[in-house]
């Protein structure tokens, strides 16, 4: 499923709010889509995507560089990044080196990618599919308000700059 930029989500019993869309190509010509969310309770960032092959949300977070214990490379190759939404770091045609990793089990992840001039790691674990739901007629956070007018604001003003 595709959202949007400034959706809501509920993602078993916790609510975020969408705050980035990255669309991207892989070497294998897959695209898919990347969102940044961010948790209602506590303001802290989370990435969401649609995993084809296990027909599930993979859902993650940035963390350190070591990797855990007990992890087997599924995926590697280049991603690039084809459009974005919001707030992101990334910019497009910007490209990255990709690994992916998952424990024995096939229910936790490790990503590393190697963009030009930083290296993120994240960890996460898949969601069934029926867990993620857009929610309606949701209070948004002044915290989450404030980041999302900031970027209204950097969209008119970068150009000029």
């Amino acid at each position: 499923m595709e959202f949007n930029y400034g959706e809501s989500l509920r993602i078993r019993s916790d609510l975020y709010t969408i705050l980035g869309k990255i669309r991207y190509i892989n070497t294998h010509g897959h695209i898919w889509y990347e969102y940044k969310l961010v948790k209602h309770s506590n303001n802290k960032a989370f990435w969401l995507r649609w995993d084809k092959k296990r027909d599930a949300y993979q859902f993650s977070k940035l963390c350190g560089k070591a990797q855990p214990v007990d992890m087997k490379p599924v995926d590697s190759g280049y991603k690039m990044v084809t459009g974005t939404w919001g707030e992101v770091d990334v910019g497009t045609t910007d490209t990255a080196k990709c690994k992916e990793y998952e424990n024995v089990e096939g229910t936790a992840t490790f990503s590393v990618e190697a963009w030009a001039f930083e290296t993120e790691y994240s960890k996460g674990f898949y969601i069934n599919k029926g867990y993620v739901s857009v929610e309606q007629d949701v209070e948004i956070t002044d915290t989450i308000k404030d980041r999302m007018d900031t970027v209204k604001i950097m969209r008119f003003v970068g150009p000029i700059v």
